[in-house]
């Protein structure tokens, strides 16, 4: 009847704290020609004890989703992040360590079409699909003044 609760307990917990972390903070970055605006960089952490392994066919990435809600409050992204990448001739796996994380830059309005992008305030939420499952991160908010 212990090793029952026990068995329960670990459960609870697992569903409580994933196995994969995802975060999404603002960043500057600079390219050739300057600044680059309304850039994020995307965390993955693995919070487990043991390794985590990643299978892609095109990249990391392919899996984050960026869901974008309008100064209107309606979603006006469109697709899916991972749209963007091309398939590799073979499978590579991304193998985190526990604690480990990975880092990348992305285009925080990439899933937004040119034409709706409009001045004001964006919210950007993230996901990643893991495992079956997605784990979000901490909404970030792109302020639009001007539209080229």
């Amino acid at each position: 009847m212990n090793k029952a609760t026990k068995e329960a307990r670990l459960d609870a917990e697992s569903a409580v704290q994933p196995p994969l972390s995802c975060r999404l903070r603002p960043t500057e970055l600079l390219g050739r020609e300057g600044p680059i605006p309304n850039m994020g960089e995307l965390e993955l952490e693995n919070c487990s004890d043991a390794p985590l392994e990643i299978e892609y066919t095109m990249s990391p990435l392919q899996f984050l989703d960026l869901e974008v809600i309008g100064p209107g409050e309606e979603v006006i992204s469109e697709g899916h992040f991972g749209d963007r990448f091309s398939p590799m001739r073979h499978p590579a796996v991304l193998r985190l360590l526990p604690g480990e994380k990975f880092t990348a830059q992305v285009a925080l309005l990439a899933t937004v079409p040119w034409e709706k992008r409009r001045p004001g305030t964006y919210t950007v939420r993230a996901s990643y699909r893991f495992q079956g499952k997605r784990v979000f991160a901490e909404p970030v908010m792109v302020a639009l003044v001007d539209v080229l």
